[in-house]
Formats: C-alpha cells, sequence, structure tokens
C-alpha cells in the first residue's frame, strides 16, 4: 500500500520541516545545518540551496498560491523568499529569542510565527510588517497553525497547553490543558471542526474544536510524537512521526492504528502529506528526505497535476485507543531506494536585512511584483477552495438528511409492525400479558 518513490539527500544537519508546493513540482525542507532546499520532484528539475539564516532553520511552508516561501529560525528571524534560483528574499527579526514555527493564513496576506519569547506574532506579507502579538502562553510556543478558514488558529507550548484563538480579535477562545505532556505539533483538520495534536509523551489527540473536548486518543508512539498530518482530501487519516523512527497510518473513522512505517533511519522530525494526498515525504534525525507514495485512493501522478480532485471529507468518530493490545496493525518496513542525486545548486540571494520592524521595507521591484502576484492568484485560489468547502457541507447535509430518511421510515416500519401484532393479538382475544379475555368464569 506504502512505497519509498525518492530518496533526497543534500542536507547536512536534522532535517526540521517539509512542504510540498501546491503544484506538486516542488518540495522545501529546512534543516539544522542553517539551509533551505528547493526540490525539483519532475524529471530534469534542479534543487536549489537557499542560506541566509544564521542558525538552525526550525520551520518552512509555501504561500497558498506557491509563488513564495517563509521561514524560520532559530536566531530568531523570519524570512519571505522567491522560490527561484534568483533567491529574493527579505529578512527581519521576528523575535527576541528562537523562532519555532511559521505559517501563512489561507489568504496568503499574513504570517503566524512563534516563538521562545511565548509569543505568537502577525505579520503582514506585503509590507512586511508587525501586526499584532497574542500572549497567553506562559512558556515557550512550539507551533502554531491557521483554521482553513482563516478565522481562527490553534498553538502548543511548554506551558503544556493548546490553546485555540480568535485571529481577527486576538482573544483566546479555549485553553485544553495536558497534565501529563507538552504538545509539539498542532494541524487542523481539513474541515477545521478538529484539532491534531502530537505530544512529548507518544500520544496524540484529536480535539473538536466545537464542543471543545478529546474526540480521539491514540496512545502509540514509545517517544516524543514530533510532527502528524491529515490527508488533505478525505481528511480520514493521519500519519504520524515520532522520536523512535517510525511512522504510524491512523484510521480516523475506525478510530485506531492501521499501519506501521519503518524506513527513517532515525527521529522523524516532519510528516507533511502532498496538496493530493497521494504522497507524502518525512525527514528527520539521518538528513535524509523519503518521498512515500500512499495508494489510500486514485491519485494523481506527481508529474501531472492537471487534475483537481477532492472527496467530500467525512466526520471523525469518537475513539480511544489504549495501546495496540489487540489491535490488527500492519507493519511495512521501506524497500531500499536508489538515491535521488541532484545537482543542488546556491541560489544566488539577494536579501534585505533589518533589526527594527519600522525599518523594514522590501528593496527590489521583482519582489514586491511577486509578493502582489502571489496575494492576486491566492485571491483566486480561495474561491475555489471556498466552493469546494460549500460542496463538502453540501454532501454532509445531504447525507445527514438521508441518515434522518432512513430513521423516519425503519420507525414508521415499526410502529405499524406493533399495530399489525397489536390488531392480531385483539383478534384472537388475547392481550400482550398472556391473560385471555372473554374466558368463561
Amino acid at each position: 500500500m506504502f512505497s519509498v518513490e525518492r530518496n533526497l539527500r543534500g542536507h547536512h544537519g536534522t532535517i526540521t520541516s517539509l512542504a510540498f508546493s501546491p503544484n506538486m513540482k516542488q518540495l522545501i525542507s529546512c534543516s539544522n545545518d542553517k539551509s533551505i532546499i528547493l526540490w525539483g520532484l519532475q524529471q530534469k528539475m534542479k534543487a536549489f540551496r537557499f542560506t541566509g539564516h544564521t542558525s538552525s532553520v526550525s520551520d518552512v511552508c509555501f504561500a497558498p498560491a506557491g509563488n513564495l516561501m517563509a521561514s524560520c529560525s532559530i536566531d530568531g528571524s523570519l524570512a519571505v523568499w522567491i522560490p527561484n534560483i534568483t533567491g529574493e528574499s527579505t529578512f527581519w527579526k521576528g523575535h527576541q529569542a528562537a523562532a519555532r514555527s511559521v505559517a501563512f493564513t489561507p489568504d496568503g496576506r499574513q504570517i503566524l510565527s512563534a516563538s521562545d519569547d511565548k509569543t505568537i506574532k502577525l505579520w503582514n506579507v506585503h509590507k512586511s510588517k508587525f501586526v499584532a502579538s497574542f500572549n497567553s502562553h506562559t512558556n515557550w510556543v512550539r507551533c502554531t497553525r491557521p483554521s482553513p478558514d482563516g478565522n481562527q488558529m490553534v498553538s502548543c507550548s511548554d506551558d503544556r497547553t493548546i490553546k485555540l484563538w480568535d485571529l481577527k480579535s486576538g482573544d483566546c477562545i479555549h485553553t485544553f490543558y495536558e497534565p501529563k505532556a507538552q504538545g509539539n505539533y498542532v494541524e487542523f483538520h481539513p474541515t477545521g471542526t478538529c484539532i491534531g495534536t502530537a505530544l512529548s509523551n507518544g500520544v496524540v489527540k484529536i480535539y473538536e474544536t466545537r464542543m471543545r473536548k478529546v474526540l480521539q486518543l491514540y496512545e502509540i508512539h514509545n517517544g516524543p510524537v514530533h510532527s502528524l498530518s491529515f490527508h488533505p482530501t478525505s481528511g480520514n487519516y493521519l500519519i504520524t512521526g515520532s522520536q523512535e523512527g517510525t511512522l504510524k497510518v491512523l484510521d480516523l473513522m475506525e478510530g485506531r492504528p492501521s499501519y506501521t512505517l519503518y524506513g527513517p533511519k532515525g527521529a522523524v522530525h516532519s510528516v507533511k502529506f502532498s496538496p493530493d494526498g497521494g504522497y507524502f515525504a518525512t525527514g528527520g534525525a539521518d538528513n535524509e528526505i523519503l518521498v512515500w507514495k500512499a495508494n489510500f485512493a486514485p491519485v494523481l501522478d506527481i508529474a501531472d497535476t492537471s487534475s483537481n480532485k477532492t472527496s467530500a471529507k467525512t466526520k471523525i468518530r469518537p475513539s480511544i485507543a489504549g495501546g495496540l493490545q489487540g489491535v490488527d496493525v500492519k507493519k511495512i518496513v521501506a524497500s531500499s531506494v536508489t538515491e535521488d542525486r541532484q545537482d543542488i545548486e546556491d541560489a544566488s540571494v539577494n536579501s534585505k536585512r533589518s533589526s527594527s520592524i519600522d525599518e523594514l521595507e522590501i528593496s527590489k521591484k521583482t519582489m514586491d511584483m511577486q509578493i502582489s502576484d502571489s496575494l492576486e492568484k491566492t485571491g483566486n485560489a480561495n474561491k475555489t477552495e471556498r466552493e469546494k468547502r460549500l460542496e463538502i457541507i453540501i454532501g454532509d447535509l445531504v447525507s445527514q438528511v438521508d441518515v434522518l430518511t432512513n430513521t423516519l421510515l425503519a420507525l414508521e416500519q415499526r410502529v405499524t409492525f406493533i399495530e399489525d401484532q397489536q390488531k392480531e393479538n385483539l383478534g384472537t382475544g388475547i392481550f400482550s400479558n398472556g391473560e385471555q379475555v372473554g374466558a368463561p368464569l
């Protein structure tokens, strides 16, 4: 069911984060070696190395339109890049301590960042300016991610809390407390109704955002869980990566782990599905990236992204998997794959640096044009996403109406059956308790 398609080598340190481009033609990775590599996933595409951060690069992501990348570093800096050989970028001092997490909002106009300075910050991409700060955590903030609709965000911290925020008002809507472990990674389910949380005690939890309760709990790893990723089109599966070097595939509809994957030679620090859900990439302490093919359903070939098919997302059932005893979990060991030796060129990085937020300006017109173009394309993409979400909502409503209709039909049949029984009993002169009417004294 799963097979390793590519083995990418080029980093000289632990790989900390991965992301596919929206068109699936490229993959970006960052590492403790202070660099970012943009990999070509199609034949004859070159890889480019981006440098500029002065310490480990902790997170990296693509803008929704794919025309920009963002990264953050342990040196506290944030950067926005154009993903091509010119490597044009804008750097700014984002935090007073290590920056751990960075993410574009769904409209591509803003960036969220999280840091060891206990804050989450919101930035305007086009103006490269600070917008707002979210100050409720009391310890390092490990990760923050926006909801699919862009109205909320979620964060996890070493203070052992998971916080749900209103992104527009800046208010903390709810706090989930974790008495036994800290959160290492958080991510919204594609429907936006659930949150996946990777914990330091080997547990994965799924929180329901409206009822604000634990929906599913999986005790599946023997070490800290560093990363997780929801299947983007169906939402029915979740992949996790841990310190012990294994990957777990969870069937969220069945509420149980389905597969254990072996392949990485050390701790897995990042796992990420491709936009169509047909592939996923893993990276970690062995400095290698594995690109896996996941045959959950018919998918696009990685070199052919002309089609854009999405299946309706289904609801997750409540479940608690307290260990693997009695659960049939299939084990898959990655077969040896020929190393993909891409020539990695150093991008000609042209960057603007500033330690003062007020002094930040994008110096190059090309950078400004690329950002504007990215925002325009993202707006069009958001229309498509809204249409898809509307189709999913309508599909869910139709399914619920079907369930109600079937329930009413079953009740009607039951009532008819009871009425027929009563008529038959009255005809024979016997009540349901066995007493006979009209019997002689």
